[in-house]
């Protein structure tokens, strides 16, 4: 391996960038150093103002973890075979949305099911009532017939038309 010397190999030595900053060693009980990114900060007793963001922040952020949570519950109690009483502390959070997600996928090739379906049905309708007209013609001619051969003195008994 290069030696850090052979690595830099110029002749005149590297100047460092002034600090605009001063670091206090000393940082009391409630300071810490903390680095965000690429700065590093001195993070000091929080003001009032600070506090209060925080505070309602949490607050906000709570009950939007309660509302999903209620929901994921809500959820649990629609979906069949996914119930929350599988163990001591109910069916995971994860689990609960994949069998969501199953059970709509379900619901939906049976709703694609019955709309298929439902045009078959509407197609044999239309069938049956065409059919349903075919047969009163065919009636009607069958009428017409007999009428005609009663005129010209043919007798046709029921049983032999039927």
């Amino acid at each position: 391996m290069m030696s850090p010397p052979d690595v830099l190999q110029t002749g005149t030595p590297r100047t460092i960038a002034p600090r605009t900053h001063t670091y206090s060693t000393d940082l009391g009980e409630r300071e810490t150093l903390q680095h965000s990114r690429s700065d590093w900060k001195i993070d000091g007793p929080r003001a009032p103002r600070d506090e209060r963001r925080r505070a309602q922040h949490n607050e906000v952020e709570r009950r939007r973890r309660d509302k999903i949570n209620n929901w994921i519950v809500t959820l649990s109690k629609i979906i069949p075979d996914c119930n929350m009483d599988n163990t001591k502390t109910g069916a995971s959070k994860g689990g609960i949305l994949s069998k969501a997600c199953d059970y709509i996928r379900e619901l939906r090739q049976t709703n694609q099911r019955l709309q298929e379906n439902y045009k078959e049905v509407e197609r044999i309708q239309v069938d049956n009532e065409l059919l349903r007209q075919q047969i009163e013609d065919l009636k009607n001619d069958n009428a017409l017939l007999r009428a005609q051969l009663q005129q010209h003195g043919l007798e046709i008994s029921e049983t032999a038309s039927q």
